[in-house]
């Protein structure tokens, strides 16, 4: 009995000549029924046959490889004298291997499976699955709209080893879509370069960011009304690569006796002070009197963090920061003197974290773990592209599903 084949497989023009069965495939046969040029449409075109054709279609039953065999032509037309290859519909172009049903059915079991899941179901090559998700996906990137966009984070992670603009990733995001807007190689201006082209239109007025001048030199060039905010866990972080500094260069310094009492308490200086148990608490104590620069260096990262906790508006908080920059510089530490001089350069964007309700670059952090998790799903990336690509898709995936 004829199958449908235009319910069944979305295939129009074509009969069904033959068909042969196997225990887990079954191969049909197909004749077109009409012909015409493709470019003027007249029906009494002269055919050249070209070849026989082979393209996977959509599972039957328990059949879950369906091939369809068919003759192609070269055709000629007597009115507008073209002379042109026959177009076949259900095939997305003229040299695919599947039809376009079956395509469509790859891309949403790629949804729920992963692409060996898929190979195995379909009887298809893993690479034919990856390059077919692979054109998708950078048709539906393409183009991204951006008009509507107000705030945008920019964050960078570490990918792997290799040379140094494939070590990096630069990422810029929506703030209140999740959307990525740019994924770009490597990192500071260079790896920004195609995302003023996609911002053009926006209508930007904040930007996160961590403290790295390439960014905000970038921001302020090419958008000079935007507000920068920097990250506060940044901030933190910066304090605390400041004191770790102090750390070391007192440890340099000492005999080996002290540095024996030194060993093993970096994390303590690097811990948040409501954090630590007791005892900690009490060799912090012991070690600000007897190595006073460390314990300054200790005490300003504290002191740093309560103005976080406890400064209500941008107000206070530009005097708190005002205050702890003079007095970190009467310290005479170099390394929070440093730290004095890169606070009060970067005061405006640093106050902005009160001026704009607590804004942070949390959620950029966020996704930077969700794009390791992808990483770790995958067993790595061989194909730098398709991995980018996968990033853009990545807001719209679930981390519970494997990739």
């Amino acid at each position: 009995m004829p199958v449908n084949l235009y319910y069944t497989q979305k295939i129009r023009g074509f009969q069904q000549q033959s068909v042969k069965y196997t225990a887990t495939s079954v191969k049909f046969s197909l004749k077109r029924t009409k012909f015409q040029c493709p470019r003027c449409g007249f029906a009494n075109v002269t055919l050249e046959p070209i070849g026989h054709r082979c393209v996977h279609g959509e599972p039957m039953g328990c059949c879950h490889e369906v091939i369809f065999e068919f003759m192609t032509h070269r055709l000629y037309c007597p009115r507008c004298k073209a002379r042109k290859i026959e177009h076949i519909p259900f095939l997305s172009h003229p040299w695919s291997r599947m039809t376009k049903s079956l395509e469509r059915t790859v891309l949403e079991l790629r949804h729920h499976m992963s692409i060996q899941a898929v190979t195995d179901y379909l009887h298809l090559r893993w690479h034919t699955i990856k390059e077919l998700e692979k054109k998708h996906l950078k048709k539906k990137f393409s183009r991204i709209q951006t008009a509507h966009i107000k705030a945008i984070g920019i964050d960078e992670i570490h990918v792997g080893r290799g040379m140094q603009n494939q070590q990096f990733l630069t990422i810029v995001r929506d703030l209140e879509s999740g959307t990525v807007i740019h994924v770009g190689d490597g990192k500071g201006v260079s790896a920004l370069a195609g995302a003023l082209k996609k911002l053009k239109k926006s209508k930007l007025k904040i930007v996160t960011m961590d403290m790295a001048n390439s960014y905000y030199t970038w921001i302020s060039e090419n958008f000079p009304k935007a507000h920068i905010v920097f990250d506060h866990f940044h901030v933190i972080k910066l304090m605390n690569d400041k004191l770790d500094l102090v750390r070391r260069r007192v440890t340099a310094k000492m005999d080996d006796l002290q540095k024996k009492q030194l060993k093993g308490l970096r994390f303590i200086f690097l811990k948040n002070k409501e954090d630590l148990p007791e005892d900690a608490k009490s060799i912090l104590r012991n070690m600000r009197g007897d190595f006073q620069e460390l314990g300054d260096a200790y005490m300003f990262k504290e002191a740093l963090r309560t103005i976080y906790m406890r400064a209500k508006t941008s107000y206070h908080a530009k005097i708190a920061f005002h205050r702890w920059s003079k007095l970190a510089e009467e310290t005479g530490v170099p390394e929070l003197k440093t730290m004095a001089r890169t606070v009060r350069d970067k005061l405006d964007g640093i106050v902005s974290f009160w001026t704009f309700h607590h804004i942070s670059n949390a959620k950029m952090e966020g996704f930077n773990n969700k794009i390791r998790w992808l990483i770790r799903q995958a067993y790595g990336f061989r194909d730098r592209e398709y991995f980018k690509l996968k990033i853009y898709q990545l807001p719209e995936i679930s981390c519970v599903k494997q990739i």
